[in-house]
């Protein structure tokens, strides 16, 4: 069986096609953490759903399995760093991935359009959309399918735009299921003009 030389060119595009293949995987999970972030900011869970409690798990968890590979595989010489490296790297990687993992499925899972009427305030600054950064505004409304008060996220200007004068109320339309609810939209509108008529 004939070797292959280090700068031959069956090595040479074997590592082209190795490197193409990280950079592609690595492409679909910044495309999905993205995506799925962009998901987070309309979707509202029960409140009885452990989100914090299954990132920390899964994290865990994974980073055990690749705690344990490192052992098996490492001489003895260092082993501690290895198992700790591998150990906090896995966490970290598996724990980033699975963060919105809860909003991806209440937005996938089927379930049904709700239209509901809702009493809202208006805030400055809005809610936080990442560890240093906060919306212009925030829109907070009652959800009745999770129970909870929520917030939206928007703008001064859209603010402008759609709360003319003498808006009381907001209806919005939700997707619920037994995960949670994906807020599709909001309009400002007067009850009382609506009563009037």
């Amino acid at each position: 069986m004939q070797e292959t030389k280090p700068g031959s060119p069956v090595k040479t595009s074997k590592k082209i096609a190795g490197a193409t293949i990280a950079l592609l995987l690595l492409g679909l999970w910044l495309f999905y953490i993205t995506w799925a972030s962009r998901i987070s900011v309309h979707t509202f869970l029960m409140p009885e759903i452990p989100e914090l409690t299954t990132y920390l798990l899964f994290g865990v968890l994974v980073g055990a399995v690749f705690a344990g590979r490192t052992l098996y595989r490492r001489p003895a010489e260092k082993i501690a760093k290895h198992v700790i490296s591998s150990f906090l790297t896995a966490f970290c990687l598996s724990f980033a991935s699975s963060l919105h993992v809860y909003d991806v499925i209440a937005y996938l899972l089927p379930g049904k359009i709700v239209n509901y009427e809702s009493s809202y305030e208006i805030t400055f600054p809005g809610p936080a959309t990442g560890k240093y950064s906060r919306c212009e505004a925030g829109i907070r409304i009652e959800d009745p399918n999770t129970r909870r008060k929520i917030q939206l996220c928007t703008t001064k200007s859209d603010l402008y735009e759609q709360n003319k004068r003498h808006m009381n109320a907001v209806w919005v339309t939700a997707r619920t299921n037994k995960i949670g609810s994906y807020i599709v939209g909001y309009a400002f509108f007067n009850t009382l003009h609506i009563n009037e008529n």
